[in-house]
């Protein structure tokens, strides 16, 4: 027996309210919420087909000694790392 402590009061009355509504005991709505979890997690993995890394080489020929790069600062406009990384993340997570 496993006993489930909910101590976020807006996640509990969210299992209440299901519950309530589709006429269960809130025990079922939890056990059938975390079965369902566990059978996603099993779900979730990515399927591919290895490929032999030999076969699909392709070699890439750059002749770099006729570009004057001398001038290029790269990542020179970032003043404060830290920030621009949370910008960063901020833009992508939105």
């Amino acid at each position: 027996m496993l006993t489930l402590k909910i101590e976020n009061e807006e996640l509990e009355n969210k299992f209440l309210d299901f519950a309530k509504k589709q006429h269960r005991a809130v025990e079922d709505v939890a056990q059938e919420a975390i079965r369902y979890f566990m059978n996603k997690q099993k779900e979730d993995k990515f399927l591919y087909t290895k490929k032999d890394p030999l076969k699909h080489l392709h070699k890439i020929e750059v002749d770099f000694d006729d570009e004057d790069l001398s001038d290029v600062k790269l990542f020179d406009h970032i003043e404060d790392s830290a920030k621009y990384i949370h910008n960063l993340r901020k833009q992508r997570n939105s």
